[in-house]
């Protein structure tokens, strides 16, 4: 009888092992059925979302007046501005639709200029927008307005413009970060190299002239040297640039030059603030004051 029951006891004990192991078989299984729905559900609110997206964007383009536009940016050297040239199409329009382009900037709502737009009769409007290049780097929108007899509407034309980004001359670093040191109250900045970017205006690149680095303390010159061209295409560069300094001094390493029209431009490279000897620390300028530009 006692065997009957150690046998028994055995039985119970493997019994229980076998059903905890199915258990846990069947959680694990559980798990992966649970992981598996969770997926799903990601996966179908992905899809949702972007059907909701692509359905919203349609509905965006089909409500749009706009059909398609575009524009050429000029300097005007006389009143000191960029000019876009703007085409634009509309999808709707009348015998009496008026049609004015407008640019806010810094992020306004207000208009700060605009230029109204000739009509061709069958659907297409120009004219030419001024956009002042004296206070400094702007970021712009661009809307334009229509009226038809009492109705107006107004449509953003998409994207921020940036003055510095039309213009014929844009500059890039080349080479990296240059080397700067500040030693026995002398600052100065090793192998300076720029590259120079020319929009096509009129289906050319733009020439350029009088290429000079320049070393700024406390955004006055403190020394300069004339560029040697580089093996690179449009590729500038000088040995050296030092000047006396002071702890505490914002530095900056610029590239002058100069295109055929006669318009000056200063773009910044790099700046430093000297710290202590034999220590300097990035930053000291603003960024979005860049380029400068000489008229005369």
């Amino acid at each position: 009888m006692e065997q009957k029951r150690r046998d028994w006891g055995k039985a119970a004990a493997v019994l229980c092992v076998l059903l905890l192991g199915l258990n846990l078989w069947q959680g694990k299984r559980l798990e992966e059925l649970e992981h598996r729905i969770s997926d799903a559900q990601i996966a179908i609110m992905d899809d949702i979302r972007s059907m909701e997206s692509a359905v919203y964007t349609q509905l965006q383009e089909m409500d749009r007046l706009v059909q398609n536009w575009n524009y050429t940016p000029s300097v005007n050297m006389e009143k000191r501005c960029l000019e876009l040239a703007v085409s634009a199409v509309l999808k709707e329009w009348r015998e009496d639709t008026g049609a004015e382009l407008l640019w806010t900037g810094d992020g306004g709502t207000v208009g700060e200029g605009s230029a109204l737009l000739t009509s061709d009769g069958k659907g297409a409007f120009t004219g030419v927008l001024e956009i002042p290049l004296n206070r400094g780097r702007l970021e712009f929108a661009l809307d334009l307005v229509t009226r038809d007899g009492g109705d107006e509407r107004r449509e953003n034309l998409g994207g921020v413009y940036d003055t510095g980004e039309l213009l014929p001359v844009r500059c890039n670093s080349q080479g990296g970060r240059p080397q700067a040191e500040y030693l026995k109250g002398v600052f100065t900045v090793y192998e300076c190299g720029a590259e120079l970017h020319t929009k096509n205006y009129a289906a050319r690149a733009f020439e350029t002239e009088d290429h000079v680095f320049r070393l700024r303390r406390n955004y006055e010159i403190a020394a300069e040297q004339a560029a040697e061209a580089g093996d690179r295409l449009d590729g500038y560069f000088c040995g050296k640039l030092t000047a006396e300094a002071q702890p505490g001094d914002r530095m900056a390493l610029t590239f002058f030059c100069r295109d055929e029209n006669g318009l000056g431009y200063e773009f910044l490279l790099h700046d430093w603030i000297t710290v202590e000897e034999r220590d300097v620390a990035p930053g000291g300028y603003h960024w979005e004051d860049w380029p400068k530009l000489t008229w005369d």
